[in-house]
C-alpha cells in the first residue's frame, strides 16, 4: 500500500495581489491553518518520506512551515514546475518512475488537486460523496493505492481517501 497526499498551499496574503501569481506570499493566519493540519497529522503518526512542491512562493512557504511543524527536517523535497501551470500527466509520469518512497506529499494549487481527485476516484464507490468536495487552503487530501511499486499507480487501484480540513479541526 502506498499513499499520495495533496496539500493546498496556505491562504494568500491579499496585500500582494498586484504581484505576479508566482511570487505571491501566504498570510500569517494562513500558515496557522497549515500548522493545525501538521499538528493533527503528527499526533496521528502520519509521516511522509518525499515531498513534491510547486516552485511558487506560496507553496514553498507552506511546505517549509509544514515540514518544520511536522519535524520532518530530513525529508527530500523536489520542486516540480509541472505542479505550477504544468502538466498533471507529466507529474504522474514522474511519480510512476519512483522506486523507494512509500508516502508522498504534494504541496500544490487548485485546480491540480481536483484533477488528481477526479482522475483517481471518479470510478470508485465513494465518488458520490466526494465529487463536489472543495479543497480549502492548507487542507490535505490523501489517496491510498493498493500497489507495491509506483509504476502500478492508476485509477483502478485507488483504495481509500482521507480529507483533512484545518477549519474543522
Amino acid at each position: 500500500m502506498k499513499s499520495l497526499s495533496f496539500m493546498r498551499h496556505a491562504e494568500l496574503d491579499p496585500n500582494y495581489l498586484d504581484e505576479s501569481d508566482f511570487d505571491r506570499p501566504t498570510k500569517k493566519s494562513g500558515l496557522k491553518m497549515t500548522q493545525i493540519c501538521a499538528e493533527h497529522l503528527k499526533k496521528n503518526n502520519i509521516r511522509y518520506d518525499l515531498l513534491f512542491c510547486s516552485p511558487a512562493l506560496r507553496t514553498k512557504q507552506t511546505s517549509s512551515y509544514f515540514l518544520t511543524a511536522m519535524n520532518l527536517k530530513t525529508i527530500k523535497v523536489v520542486y516540480d514546475y509541472n505542479l505550477y501551470e504544468g502538466s498533471s500527466e507529466n507529474f504522474l509520469l514522474r511519480v510512476s518512475n519512483l522506486k523507494k518512497y512509500q508516502d508522498i506529499l504534494v504541496v500544490t494549487h487548485e485546480p491540480q488537486i481536483l484533477f488528481f481527485k477526479d482522475f483517481f476516484l471518479s470510478k470508485t464507490d465513494f465518488w458520490p460523496k466526494i465529487k463536489d468536495l472543495q479543497i480549502a487552503t492548507s487542507s490535505v487530501f490523501s489517496i491510498k493505492f493498493d500497489i507495491n511499486m509506483w509504476n502500478e499507480i492508476n485509477e483502478s487501484n485507488a483504495q481509500s481517501f482521507k480529507f483533512l480540513n484545518p477549519k474543522h479541526l
